[in-house]
């Protein structure tokens, strides 16, 4: 992880009307400028839910799991296709749960999606939001086509100041290298990141390693199968290097079956992570190897996915997992995460950070005690049962 600042006990800022930071710093600095003190908070800025599907805002109960990722996927579109999608309902689901993100102190999201279904009411909440426009096409043939249907869709619609786009790919069992490479080099020339699931399972290691396994099978029974497919012989991640796409504009999602050697490959490369650990452990029973991560200095944020797999909306409790079961890292490296690493990963400059001339959203947390210990306050903020409040 990069250098951080770290909290400052006894401190506030100074905010106008419209949330911007006018002033921060220490309290004795700021005493003549406000005129109520509450005790046991600390402030900090709003967090980043960086890996969403709002299309399924709707679900309250997750698509069962524990198999594996493709017969989750299979549940999940045997589940899906009686389903209507979209629509008035669609619009409510997805206003209902940004509300309550931002009561519970979220200030953005990376919306991962294959339509426009969610757009709108997006873009009415005034959320900030990365739109991730992923697409999906195995087929050779098939390239052309999609990247012309894909910026069609963006030019269609009118872009609020909150809302940014991007191209995403799927996932290598979902994208040739031909869209890959493709997708990687229109978004290299608007200077934003690329956004994949990647090592999410074991399976896709397999279709890259020997052209076998659940995912070739998927792809041969829905049509979508490549037949000129060879092996690559070696992991996608390994793939992908050899075809020289990854670098620091790569986000890397999940990475939950990814092995030392391959993240210290990623590390080296300069490539960023959202991991999504709740969701990881429902379909898969896997945790990204933190440690590793951390360890090879790749610099991740966290996000809550999608309903089908973690009917949770909260991105503390992403950061509660991890810390759970690595104890020993520091808790600010989550604190990180969810600000000022989500922020630069979803390129929000004015989020993520108390500082002059930002618009972060302030939220308060309540704590069970001062301390200066800079630990244990910082535990604190991710392990307590706490309470936030949107102050600005």
């Amino acid at each position: 992880m990069g250098e951080r600042s770290q909290p400052i006990p006894a401190a506030g800022v100074i905010v106008d009307d419209s949330g911007r930071i006018v002033a921060a710093g220490p309290r004795s600095t700021l005493d003549s400028h406000y005129d109520d003190r509450r005790d046991h908070q600390v402030l900090m800025p709003g967090v980043l839910n960086c890996h969403v599907h709002l299309t399924d805002a709707g679900e309250d109960t997750p698509v069962p799991g524990g198999a594996g990722l493709n017969a989750w996927v299979r549940k999940l579109l045997s589940q899906r296709s009686g389903e209507p999608r979209g629509g008035t309902g669609l619009n409510e689901s997805v206003a209902e749960v940004l509300e309550r993100m931002r009561r519970a102190g979220t200030v953005a999201v990376g919306e991962v999606v294959n339509n426009y279904e969610t757009f709108g009411a997006i873009a009415r909440s005034g959320m900030h939001c990365r739109f991730i426009h992923e697409l999906i096409s195995f087929r050779r043939d098939r390239v052309d086509a999609t990247i012309a249907w894909a910026e069609e869709a963006r030019k269609n619609v009118e872009w609020p100041a909150t809302m940014a786009h991007t191209l995403g790919a799927h996932a290598p069992y979902s994208v040739s290298p031909e869209l890959m490479r493709r997708i990687a080099g229109l978004t290299r020339d608007r200077n934003v990141n690329i956004y994949q699931h990647l090592a999410e399972d074991p399976d896709e290691r397999l279709l890259y390693e020997s052209t076998s396994g659940p995912w070739r099978n998927f792809l041969e029974q829905i049509g979508a199968w490549e037949p000129e497919w060879t092996p690559a012989g070696c992991s996608p991640i390994e793939y992908y290097d050899r075809m020289g796409i990854l670098d620091d504009h790569f986000v890397a999602v999940h990475l939950a079956d990814a092995t030392a050697d391959e993240l210290a490959m990623l590390g080296a490369r300069g490539v960023r992570a959202i991991l999504s650990p709740v969701s990881n452990l429902h379909i898969t029973g896997l945790l990204p190897k933190l440690d590793a991560i951390v360890g090879n200095g790749i610099r991740f944020a966290l996000g809550t996915d999608g309903r089908g797999s973690n009917p949770g909306i909260d991105v503390f409790d992403e950061a509660r997992v991890l810390l759970e079961r690595w104890p020993d890292l520091p808790a600010g490296i989550f604190l990180d995460a969810l600000t000022t690493e989500g922020a630069a990963i979803l390129g929000f400059d004015d989020l993520g950070a108390i500082a002059p001339g930002n618009v972060p959203g302030l939220v308060a947390v309540q704590i069970e005690r001062i301390t200066d210990d800079i630990r244990s306050l910082e535990q604190q903020i991710i392990l307590s049962p706490i309470r936030r409040d949107r102050v600005a």
